[in-house]
């Protein structure tokens, strides 16, 4: 039936990023500017969350491909934590609890983890649906959480980290194992290099 390769890259650095500030649903720009990236795939069509960011690097990296927002792409929303750093909330213990048990514990006013983990595993069966090669630009923790329900090894999301400016990709050797919800047969990185003589 054909088989299907998914390449996960997380968008560009924002200035939260760079402070360390967790940024779940607040709409902030990218500090990259200028197309200075050799990206070793060339989509036609990208998908990703209807967040700024994720648009502005889709842009950035691939400037001839169309790109399709989803906002059960979104990363997930931090609630009060929101565009806080560790340093900030370290001794909370509600922090505490959350930094601990993500799976179970909700920040306050945010998002519990398994509804996120949800809504972002519906959106990507949605959008894989067929065989073929699609590409994402989404937020880590989007990344995070799909590799652990579709990388080739169990990890749990703690375990798993993710760099911008990589691309992650996924294989699947038919879609009717993708469909059944299999793990991946393969899954490969892949640097994002900045050109030569910029």
């Amino acid at each position: 039936m054909g088989n299907v390769i998914v390449h996960l890259i997380r968008h560009e650095k924002t200035e939260a990023n760079r402070s360390k500030k967790y940024l779940g649903w607040t709409d902030e720009s990218i500090i990259a500017k200028e197309s200075v990236f050799k990206v070793p795939i060339k989509p036609a069509i990208v998908h990703g969350s209807d967040l700024k960011r994720c648009r502005e690097t889709a842009m950035l990296y691939f400037p001839q491909a169309s790109f399709l927002a989803d906002p059960n792409l979104r990363e997930i929303n931090f609630g009060e934590y929101e565009l806080r750093t560790y340093e900030e909330l370290k001794n909370l213990t509600t922090y505490r609890e959350w930094i601990d048990q993500p799976e179970i514990v909700t920040p306050p006013n945010g998002e519990e983890f398994l509804q996120f983990k949800e809504r972002v595993a519906v959106s990507f069966q949605q959008i894989v649906s067929k065989s073929g090669e699609y590409t994402f630009i989404v937020h880590g923790g989007v990344i995070r959480a799909l590799i652990s329900l579709f990388g080739p090894n169990a990890q749990s999301f703690r375990e798993i980290a993710v760099s911008h400016r990589c691309v992650y990709s996924l294989f699947w050797s038919d879609i009717a194992k993708r469909k059944e919800g299999a793990r991946c047969e393969l899954l490969s990185e892949a640097p994002i290099m900045e050109k030569e003589n910029m």
